[in-house]
């Protein structure tokens, strides 16, 4: 366990800590939060000898059942000694190695030992796992089947007990993602020509705006010895339009999707203000990549979030409140499937 995620501030402004506990009458473990504590000191002492404790009691439980794994152990042993052995898919590995970080994990809340796996544990931790957003119960589904046909051949249990990911919706998707020889062709295109429309490109890449929203960007919006870029205006199409009333409507983000950020280095020397669809086609035409669009560009910066490993809330940040879960599909990735 990692000690400095389960010592925590809480919202009331005392320190909490999390720790394991192991109920031998039902062979799992469980996670159990502890409020209310004055000090990180303390709060950081108390989560050690718990620790220690439960470390002892579910050694003593593993032997008395012949059972050297709980399910998240194994989860984890799985990925990291099996999957990886076997599996030649980047993509596959970055998306699933973030979904059991960033999605299954925080939802196991009991940690059976393996052997007492079933169907109903199983279900439940993917029903507990589709609150994030649409989608995602698919991508664990998917996964959770893979890991359970392989501690069923390995007989540590009587039956694959993972529900088929047919039962879930699984999200559409138009996500398409450029490999990193085809994002290397293109940016070299970007600064090899004269290319009056680099900054929306870069700003839709490596910040993940919108189109709208880099068209609603002002100078004001941008503070230059800071490089903080603050997003809070789009144009948007004008669902109504009339003789006398503009095609797009100037107007103000959705409090969830306003934020703030530094830019990088090089974005901020390429502070121009326009944007052109033409060229970005003209630029993947002529360099033999396949066509996108500002929004491919913008998600492949998800993407990228993605490859860091980066936690939900910070890429809904970032991006403004962005749906996961085409993301976690097969299928998104070009030529790299």
């Amino acid at each position: 366990m990692n000690r400095t995620e389960d010592v925590f501030l809480s919202h009331e402004h005392l320190w909490s800590y999390r720790t394991r506990t192991v109920d031998p009458n039902s062979l799992t473990i469980r996670s159990v939060t502890h409020n209310g504590i004055l000090q990180h000191s303390t709060a950081e002492t108390l989560c050690e000898e718990a620790a220690r404790i439960s470390t002892k009691e579910l050694v003593e439980l593993k032997n008395a059942n012949h059972c050297p794994f709980t399910f998240n152990e194994y989860l984890s042993y799985y990925f990291y000694k099996i999957y990886l052995a076997y599996n030649c898919s980047e993509n596959a590995i970055i998306k699933n190695r973030w979904i059991i970080r960033n999605i299954i994990d925080p939802n196991i809340t009991t940690d059976p030992l393996l052997h007492n796996v079933d169907a109903k544990y199983l279900k439940d931790l993917i029903n507990a796992c589709k609150a994030y957003c649409e989608g995602t119960e698919y991508a664990v589904a998917k996964l959770l089947q893979l890991f359970s046909d392989d501690i069923w051949k390995h007989g540590e249990v009587s039956c694959n007990p993972a529900p088929s990911p047919a039962a879930y919706k699984k999200p559409q998707t138009t996500v398409l993602l450029y490999t990193s020889e085809q994002l290397k062709i293109f940016l070299n295109a970007v600064y090899s020509s004269s290319c009056p429309h680099r900054l929306e490109f870069l700003l839709a890449l490596f910040c993940g705006l919108h189109t709208g929203e880099i068209l609603g960007l002002t100078y004001k919006d941008f503070t230059p010895c800071t490089r903080v870029l603050e997003i809070h205006h789009q144009y948007i199409k004008n669902k109504q339009p009339s003789p006398d009333a503009s095609s797009y409507i100037y107007k103000q983000l959705d409090m969830e999707r306003i934020r703030d950020f530094q830019v990088p280095d090089f974005i901020g020397e390429e502070l121009v203000r326009r944007q052109q669809e033409k060229k970005l086609k003209s630029i993947t035409r002529e360099n033999g990549l396949p066509s996108i669009t500002m929004s491919d560009l913008s998600n492949m910066f998800v993407w990228f979030l993605i490859q860091k490993n980066c936690s939900l809330e910070k890429i809904r940040y970032l991006t403004g409140g962005v749906q996961i879960g085409p993301f976690l599909v097969d299928g998104t990735h070009g030529k790299e499937n």
